[in-house]
């Protein structure tokens, strides 16, 4: 039986706590399909492969996958313009599919490490593929490409404030989703880093 499910108290989040889920978002390809499904709502198969550029069969392969896994579900049916028969639709169980509260069980850590591998992977390719967009900004109000790496030392006043910062922009992500503006990834990872200067000796 799965552990994951959707809190009553927050319908519009489903939570990734089942080892099987956790292990089938570890692929770059799965994980952008979920992404897609949440932000642009029910489409499908051949829908999915051109929205995340990706051959039909691909989709379809991993589409078998995720519904097995219960991250994805069947809504409905639609017939496309010239098509003979109607195809499926798929969305997501909820817009909002997290994993942070799979960092509560130590045993996750494998796992977890494995789908911060599949969103890293993907990552790369979101900023490769951003060169080739047709208006990649790289500073101003309305950039849209880049990225940024700093090690630091923050206490802990200051690090509640950079969560709260990345947990404000997530939220900006999901809550101003317009589907007439052009698709955005963004992508972080924050982690502690060793401390060999903590007893002032590195030898």
């Amino acid at each position: 039986m799965t552990q994951s499910h959707i809190d009553p108290n927050d319908p519009e989040t489903y939570w990734i706590l089942d080892p099987g889920q956790i292990e089938g978002v570890s692929s770059a390809i799965r994980m952008t399909l979920i992404d897609r499904l949440a932000a642009d709502g029910p489409m499908s198969p051949e829908e999915l492969a051109s929205a995340a550029v990706l051959k039909p069969t691909a989709v379809y392969h991993h589409i078998k996958k995720l519904l097995r896994l219960r991250l994805v579900e069947t809504a409905g049916q639609r017939t496309q313009p010239g098509a003979k028969k109607p195809q499926t639709l798929y969305k997501t169980p909820a817009p909002r599919m997290r994993l942070i509260r799979a960092f509560l069980d130590a045993d996750n850590a494998d796992r977890l490490s494995g789908a911060a591998a599949a969103l890293l992977r993907q990552a790369d390719r979101d900023f490769c593929g951003g060169f080739d967009q047709p208006a990649p900004k790289s500073e101003g109000p309305d950039r849209n490409h880049g990225f940024f790496r700093v090690a630091a030392r923050p206490n802990a006043e200051t690090l509640a404030r950079i969560n709260g910062h990345l947990n404000a922009i997530s939220d900006l992500l999901w809550e101003s989703n317009d589907p007439e503006s052009p698709p955005l990834a963004l992508s972080w990872v924050i982690a502690p880093l060793p401390d060999t200067t903590s007893d002032g000796d590195t030898s």
